[in-house]
């Protein structure tokens, strides 16, 4: 797909969502110039939004509402204070390290004011993997409330509070924004720092995709439970605040809040990650619940059990999305495509080229399990750092194992890094907790590799119980519904799965728990 036609699609995707209604762009425009300069990137995006709807409400979080006018003057206000306490400006990287909320929110756009590159650090972050987090991304301030401060200060950089205000609102002249540097889950490892370029050029086909597909519009109430400093809770807040919408938010999740949230708000759309859609399912919901009318989840695997027992509870409301902090948003599954197939991911969101590729990187047929790779606008290949993606032919690897049917809905078969080798098999886990999630008994589950003398490598799963289970009727329900090769060779109870705040499993965290069951 060529820039040209890109850009035309977004054109006519943005004028159904009524953005583009009175007054003109161009007053849009002057209203911002007379407002005084500011620098291109991700803000600027607010400040179009503040400038035609300054009343509106932009935030509500747990202290309340935010109108556009409010959020502006809150993140100039920090950026000054930031600037004129601590000198931060362009040639400075400044940590964020807040829950969702105003504190997270005006501090991004604060940082974004100074030109500053600015880091989204994890919340789960302490002590020395904060330490370690702060010195290889090179931070010379750190953003965070007083929940984190402990750990912070004892990094020995510079801490501020984002409640930070300046009277006195004095910046340094400033062309553009800094770069975005997100995090990578780092469930395999430390996490690297992914840079992205705070134009808004790159996302042009993601924003499209995601309007031509979910029908939302100029000022759309957005619940978003996933974490905001995660690449997926990030795109959110961009999306709701460039519809001149409202993002509604909690500092931390509770599935009977957060549906109050929808049901108080008349939300048109709720972003979360799989594990979320598992407990809204297992809460004392009122029979009648009813959600939005759109429902994206992503940032983990959706197991197809979960994607079937959503539909049929909620109706066809359910979004997958497939993507990673490296390529952005690459695919989006709508209903339809659930229905239809409830493990897929989707199709390829406009201007992205997905392809399944083999090892010597050759595109393998539909139906073929292979490498996902990743092409388009947004894709970046190279961490903060010098570290590099795998790049064949201009595609990124995502690190995943997939498979593209015939109409090019894609389906993520496991982690490269999670498969396992065992008695000469490739064995995906993701294809056991498939099985498993499925089964009335299990409320959640994940399979790991353990070292086995005789086989090199053997599966074990872990399964959180939802009433008392019987371990060898569950062995013999998986022996009817998996391959020899994909039966575990044990079973082990335990009270919760392993998982970070974007509801990843961290599979670390997982295997030792694992060897504790063995030994």
């Amino acid at each position: 797909m060529t820039t040209d036609h890109l850009g035309i699609q977004f054109a006519r995707a943005v004028s159904r969502t009524g953005l583009l209604a009175p007054p003109p762009p161009a007053a849009v425009w002057r209203m911002i110039r007379d407002a005084g300069s500011v620098p291109s990137g991700f803000g600027r995006l607010l400040r179009v939004a503040a400038a035609r709807w300054p009343d509106r409400v932009a935030l509500v979080d747990d202290h309340g509402p935010l109108t556009y006018r409010a959020l502006v003057a809150s993140a100039d206000s920090a950026a000054a204070a930031f600037h004129q306490a601590y000198s931060a400006g362009p040639d400075d990287r400044i940590g964020i390290m807040c829950r969702n909320g105003r504190d997270f929110v005006i501090s991004l756009f604060a940082a974004g004011r100074l030109g500053a590159d600015v880091v989204l650090l994890n919340t789960d972050f302490r002590d020395a993997a904060l330490a370690a987090t702060i010195r290889d991304q090179r931070l010379s301030l750190l953003v965070t409330t007083s929940e984190f401060s402990a750990s912070a200060e004892a990094t020995g950089v510079p801490v501020a509070d984002p409640g930070m205000r300046s009277a006195r609102i004095r910046l340094p002249e400033v062309r553009r924004e800094g770069r975005l540097i997100l995090l990578t889950s780092g469930t395999t490892g430390s996490p690297r720092g992914v840079p992205r370029d705070p134009a808004v050029g790159a996302l042009l086909g993601m924003v499209t995709t995601v309007l031509d597909r979910t029908g939302l519009r100029c000022g759309a109430r957005s619940v978003i439970a996933v974490p905001m400093f995660h690449a997926f809770g990030l795109a959110a807040v961009g999306l709701s605040l460039a519809l001149g919408g409202t993002a509604i938010t909690r500092s931390r999740f509770e599935p009977t809040a957060i549906a109050e949230l929808c049901r108080q708000h008349r939300a048109d759309s709720l972003t979360v990650v799989p594990a979320m859609l598992q407990r809204i399912l297992d809460a004392d919901l009122p029979a009648d619940t009813m959600l939005p009318r759109v429902v994206i989840s992503g940032g983990s695997a959706l197991h197809p059990a979960i994607a079937r027992r959503f539909a049929g509870r909620f109706g066809d409301v359910l979004f997958n999305g497939y993507g990673s902090s490296e390529v952005a948003l690459a695919t989006l599954a709508v209903p339809a495509d659930l229905r239809r197939r409830p493990g897929t991911v989707g199709r390829a969101v406009a201007g992205v080229r997905i392809a399944v590729l083999d090892d010597e990187g050759r595109c393998l047929p539909a139906g073929a399990a292979g490498r996902v790779f990743v092409g388009g606008a947004s894709s970046v290949s190279e961490y903060v750092g010098g570290d590099t993606k795998d790049v064949v032919d201009g595609l990124v690897s995502t690190g995943d194992i997939g498979v593209l049917d015939g109409s090019g809905l894609l389906e993520i078969i496991g982690r490269e890094d999670d498969m396992i080798v065992s008695g000469g098999e490739n064995v995906y886990p993701q294809a056991l907790e498939n099985v498993l999630t499925v089964h009335e008994d299990v409320l959640d589950v994940c399979a790991v590799g353990l070292p086995d003398d005789r086989f090199g490598q053997r599966l074990v799963a872990l399964v959180v119980p939802r009433t008392p289970l019987d371990i060898d009727g569950l062995h013999s329900y998986i022996a009817a519904r998996a391959s020899r090769y994909e039966r575990p060779r044990g079973i082990f109870v335990v009270d919760e799965i392993p998982r970070n705040p974007a509801g990843k499993v961290d599979r670390a965290v997982a295997r030792e728990l694992a060897m504790r069951e063995v030994l």
